[in-house]
């Protein structure tokens, strides 16, 4: 019997279409609908994410704050026709209105992801999951995120509600990872360049600061430093390279879609936020593409690496340019062998299949 399926989801910025796309791959043969509160129509976003139906409500605003009773009555009218086995929420604000739709529609299961800490510190948040929508089970994307939850409603783990999810790569995601040669014809980078990379959106938890000044600091004055992405501190982060007097060595490549089958346009590749990032998909996109990486000791992206990677310590600039120093003095036999660690790891952790074991593991329904 085909059931349907409804995932909800703030917006699709950053990590949020891949994101997406593992719950439709996982409920393949299932009828799945995703909604997007923020963010205007996206042909782009419609193919990346897939399914039955994907629906924009573009509320305006970043943060979705005052999201006001015409848009949860336009949310209503739309699921209202439709009745649903599983509800799907990415962040409070989906969780949120899944959890005020189920008081009017008969949503039987509700499955709440945490992708950031302190999501449930408030207390009318705390109240919300624990005490009003009892029917709620919450995931978070690692084992920090679940145990940060916990702190707040400890009635969740008491009560077997809470989980821990941890993201995947889609279904055949390496078949998209493009060849050195192809990646760096799209950024617009010469094949012998030594390339330091990153992806991701320019925010504070990004830390990017720190990346650009640990850049700044090397011996390898060769080296090009390639920023995927784009944010409110992009104009902030230029400004620090003009100071530090690499701007002509630091590529800002944008916005690009897709971005992580970029990865292996890059020698290295390094996430430098702050202990804000909770999971870090870009790091499966640059295991997948078997790059050597650097990350912060961060909890999230240390989860997620393991021992495949390398690690410095968050914040600090003169041990990330050691780090870095350290790696782009590796042999090419002993980077091959980094990034063959790397994909083995999320080969092993953090494939497809593995999510949807972990997935089925859930009090949810059978999903074979």
């Amino acid at each position: 019997m085909t059931r349907h399926i409804l995932q909800i989801s703030h917006d699709y910025n950053g990590p949020f279409v891949s994101v997406c796309r593992q719950y439709v791959d996982a409920f393949s043969n299932d009828c799945v609908t995703t909604v997007f509160l923020r963010g205007g129509h996206d042909a782009g976003v419609v193919k990346g994410v897939g399914g039955e139906n994907v629906i924009f409500l573009e509320q305006p605003g970043e943060d979705l704050r005052g999201f006001k009773l015409s848009q949860i009555l336009r949310l209503y009218r739309l699921l209202k026709p439709q009745q649903f086995d599983l509800v799907i929420a990415h962040r409070y604000k989906a969780i949120y209105l899944a959890g005020i739709m189920s008081y009017f529609l008969p949503l039987p299961v509700l499955l709440g992801i945490a992708h950031e800490y302190h999501v449930f510190r408030r207390i009318t948040r705390k109240l919300f999951v624990t005490f009003w929508r009892r029917h709620f089970l919450i995931a978070g994307v690692s084992d920090a995120v679940t145990t940060n939850i916990g702190e707040y409603c400890p009635s969740l783990s008491s009560e077997d509600r809470l989980f821990t999810l941890p993201n995947a790569l889609p279904r055949k995601y390496e078949d998209k990872v493009l060849a050195r040669q192809d990646a760096r014809k799209i950024l617009g980078l010469d094949e012998d360049a030594l390339v330091i990379g990153t992806i991701g959106r320019l925010v504070d938890k990004k830390s990017l600061h720190i990346l650009i000044e640990a850049f700044a600091g090397l011996e390898f004055e060769e080296a090009i430093l390639v920023i995927v992405g784009d944010g409110p501190l992009k104009l902030s982060l230029q400004q620090l390279a003009k100071t530090a007097g690499v701007e002509q060595r630091i590529v800002f490549a944008g916005h690009v879609p897709e971005a992580g089958r970029l990865a292996r346009a890059f020698d290295l590749f390094v996430l430098s936020s702050g202990v804000e990032e909770a999971f870090g998909i870009v790091l499966l996109e640059a295991m997948m593409a078997r790059v050597p990486i650097l990350s912060s000791d961060a909890p999230g992206p240390k989860q997620v690496l393991g021992i495949s990677g390398r690690l410095f310590s968050v914040g600090d600039v003169s041990d990330l340019t050691s780090k870095i120093e350290e790696l782009l003095n590796l042999t090419p036999a002993e980077c091959s062998i980094l990034g063959e660690e790397g994909y083995r790891r999320v080969q092993s952790e953090y494939s497809h299949e593995l999510f949807c074991a972990r997935l089925a593991r859930l009090p949810l329904f059978d999903l074979d």
